[in-house]
């Protein structure tokens, strides 16, 4: 049976998995901790409290404004109390409640990822602020497991089927070998209550959906199921550090900013930049190449998904003299010697109405000649005959159906966002949404909508089409 020592033993065994030692942590060099009030936070600081110096803990604890304000206000009341108790100072972010909620609405971006996002700001401004050594996360080993089953569910390689890290950075977290019931049971000695989110029967949530439906069905039908997850984890963490490592070793040699030496042809003035030497790059394993890509995306700052399948577009590209696409805000471009990531500067914020991070798809055309693939559709941009102006062509590849008509570069082409307007022929606006309605498109088809907005002139009416011929609908083009 886990006694409270133990406990508290396992803790501090967590810290130096995560290379901290006692000795380190003093109260010019403090612990952070981040508290939501639930079990395991509670737990953690509860344990921390019993190991060391109060004057050597700092607390976070964070309101993100997306449950009722008595709900979530009465979880910062209760971290307050408990701190106060023990004698912690503590930290309060409070987000503006409805914020998160509003930026998802503008944005392809989920709710649980711009929670995220803002609350890892306001770690860094924590930890920055009271110097910590480190910050601790009360993440389990039941939350493993539910990471690992999320993560082969969304077709993870080796990169995420490791898990959580136990260390990122300034990030630690110590509670990875300790189990929900170990936390439940040290509470109970402990004679402390915790919190419980009312969002965690959610099932909207994906982990929701896991912890709730799956994980239940695998006890029943597959006991001892979550060491074997956690055993393949460990072998995926050892497999990609030798991966690592071998990026390390190539990098330096294949990787170079765009200053560096002569600019590629292919580069755009004014956009963040790196280049892939093309011959070396295609020269390497499969795996290698998807790490040594998506590592400098992760470089250039893109922060949002990319779709594999357009890394796999790329892959194709090896005997092309010069090709170029575009997803969300990355321009991909070949030329004679490299490969060229570039990050655009024309996106907008998330403030801005209209955000149009990528939602389905999304492609950027930049000057005549710009063209890509979705579905059955070939969709370019070419000059007029008398190349006076620009042409959009966008052509179905099965029977060779057509349209074309003048548009300004660069345009975006990309699936409706939710709040989407489009001119009317007496220069009002409608909804988007009311368009599909009125033309009676099935809710699972409207995705699949081609958009087209106008980058020259972004404002609210800088939709130039809509353009849903394709499904066996109309098309509606502002002249």
């Amino acid at each position: 049976m886990l006694d409270a020592t133990k406990f508290e033993k396992k803790v501090l065994d967590g810290l130096k998995s995560c290379g901290i030692e006692a000795a380190a942590i003093s109260e010019k060099s403090p612990l952070g901790i981040a508290v939501s009030g639930g079990a395991d936070s509670i737990s953690l600081l509860l344990s921390l409290a019993s190991i060391f110096d109060s004057s050597f803990l700092r607390v976070i604890t964070l309101d993100h404004g997306i449950r009722s304000e008595e709900e979530s206000g009465g979880d910062v009341d209760f971290v307050r109390n408990l701190c106060g108790k023990l004698g912690i100072r503590l930290y309060i972010e409070k987000i503006e409640h409805g914020k998160i909620e509003g930026l998802a609405k503008k944005s392809s971006e989920s709710v649980e990822g711009l929670a995220r996002k803002l609350r890892y700001e306001a770690f860094e401004s924590f930890i920055q602020n009271e110097n910590l050594l480190a910050l601790c996360l009360a993440h389990n080993q039941n939350d493993q497991c539910e990471t690992l089953l999320m993560r082969f569910l969304q077709g993870s390689g080796c990169e995420g089927m490791g898990g959580i890290e136990y260390v990122r950075g300034k990030y630690i977290r110590p509670m990875l070998e300790i189990s929900r019931s170990e936390i439940e049971s040290y509470l109970s000695l402990k004679n402390q209550s915790w919190r419980t989110d009312a969002t965690n029967s959610d099932t909207h949530y994906l982990r929701n959906r896991v912890r709730n439906i799956l994980v239940p069905l695998l006890d029943e039908n597959f006991p001892g199921w979550q060491k074997a997850v956690l055993l393949g984890g460990k072998k995926s963490r050892a497999d990609e550090n030798y991966f690592a490592s071998e990026i390390e070793s190539k990098k330096g040699s294949l990787v170079k900013s765009v200053s560096e030496g002569v600019e590629p042809k292919s580069a755009l003035r004014g956009n963040s930049s790196l280049k892939i030497d093309r011959r070396a790059f295609y020269s390497l394993e499969p795996a290698l190449q998807r790490r040594i890509f998506f590592d400098s995306l992760n470089q250039l700052g893109f922060g949002s998904r990319f779709p594999f399948r357009v890394f796999e577009k790329i892959l194709t590209w090896k005997e092309e003299k010069t090709q170029k696409i575009s997803f969300d805000k990355v321009l991909l471009s070949l030329d004679s010697d490299n490969l060229v990531i570039e990050i655009l500067e024309c996106e907008k914020s998330l403030e801005n109405e209209g955000s149009y991070i990528e939602s389905g798809f999304s492609f950027i055309l930049k000057e005549a000649g710009d063209s890509f693939e979705i579905e059955n559709l070939l969709v370019r941009a070419q000059k007029s005959p008398d190349s006076q102006s620009i042409l959009l062509s966008v052509e179905k590849n099965d029977d060779g159906e057509k349209i074309s008509f003048p548009v300004s570069l660069p345009l975006l082409v990309r699936s409706p966002l939710a709040g989407d307007e489009i001119q009317t022929s007496d220069g009002k606006s409608k909804l988007l949404s009311d368009i599909f309605t009125d033309w009676k498109i099935p809710k699972n088809q409207r995705d699949r909508i081609l958009v087209l907005e106008n980058l020259s002139s972004p404002s609210k009416n800088s939709l130039k089409a809509l353009l849903a011929f394709h499904l066996a609908f109309k098309n509606w083009i502002v002249e």
